[in-house]
């Protein structure tokens, strides 16, 4: 797709350093507290405007929908970016944490048409994972690999806010064999290692999945998710089964668009999962 990929390399050169140094000074940063009780940090504002301004760049009269608030975006124009500038705020400003990423996504008509996912510290040894989709989806410049496909999920990204009770398909999940992450950290990784094999990367299959389900998700942070899904033969639908796309322009324009339910990953996962649920909801 003509420009978006020199797009995604001119931000893996900005954001890069730019990350870098706030992660190099996290005891002088400034963090915030949102009114849905999320972290906002100069680091997450610093690396939006940076985002912006690139794509202003290469895509003049591009309208953005972004997670931090900022009147002087452009709600008009085409084509559309949505953008998640830190995604797992609350690792990126733990020294201990990794499990952090930028996150753009370009919609045309809806659909998710390109995206670029950085990880910075995600590899062994902290080492960075870029996720460029354009015509093609790589992953550290090279084509990403698919995962294999399996009837049930034995390993799924299931999270849920840190005090709500476990769910009644948990224990059906538990029974099957399936291992769940129920920690919340960022959800556009969890996405990508539902599509894409990074072991090549991390040295371990422990953090891919199978099937992903968040309810109530931001589109920030899933319509990458969804997007890459797609391109890799995965499958991406709401609760009851259907897709989700293409967005319509009065979900774009609320301030802040949530799905419902965001389920992705290995069609026949997703398939046995959109049962599941029917199930458990009509018991």
């Amino acid at each position: 797709m003509g420009g978006v990929g020199s797009l995604w390399e001119a931000l893996d050169d900005q954001l890069m350093p730019l990350l870098s140094r706030y992660r190099r000074n996290l005891a002088t940063l400034h963090v915030d507290r949102k009114a849905d009780n999320t972290l906002l940090s100069e680091a997450d504002l610093a690396t939006q405007e940076a985002i912006v301004n690139a794509v202003e760049q290469h895509f003049p009269g591009s309208r953005f929908v972004a997670e931090e608030d900022d009147p002087k975006l452009p709600t008009s124009g085409d084509p559309t970016w949505v953008i998640d500038p830190i995604d797992g705020t609350s690792q990126f400003v733990s020294p201990e944490g990794r499990e952090f990423c930028s996150v753009v996504c370009r919609l045309d008509a809806g659909v998710p048409t390109a995206a670029y996912v950085l990880a910075p510290e995600l590899g062994v040894g902290r080492t960075p994972i870029a996720i460029h989709w354009a015509d093609e989806v790589l992953a550290n410049g090279q084509p990403a690999k698919r995962l294999p496909p399996t009837p049930t999920p034995r390993r799924a990204s299931m999270t849920r806010s840190k005090y709500s009770e476990a769910r009644a398909f948990e224990s059906n999940l538990a029974e099957i064999g399936c291992a769940m992450k129920i920690r919340t950290t960022s959800q556009t990784l969890d996405m990508v290692r539902a599509s894409i094999d990074l072991s090549t990367w991390t040295a371990t299959s422990d953090h891919q999945y199978d099937l992903f389900y968040r309810p109530d998700q931001k589109v920030w942070d899933g319509v990458a998710g969804i997007g890459l899904a797609l391109a890799m033969g995965r499958v991406a639908t709401a609760g009851d089964g259907r897709s989700p796309l293409p967005l319509d322009e009065g979900f774009l324009h609320q301030r802040e668009p949530t799905f419902a339910e965001t389920i992705a990953g290995e069609p026949d996962c997703v398939r046995w999962f959109v049962n599941l649920l029917a199930e458990s909801r009509s018991s």
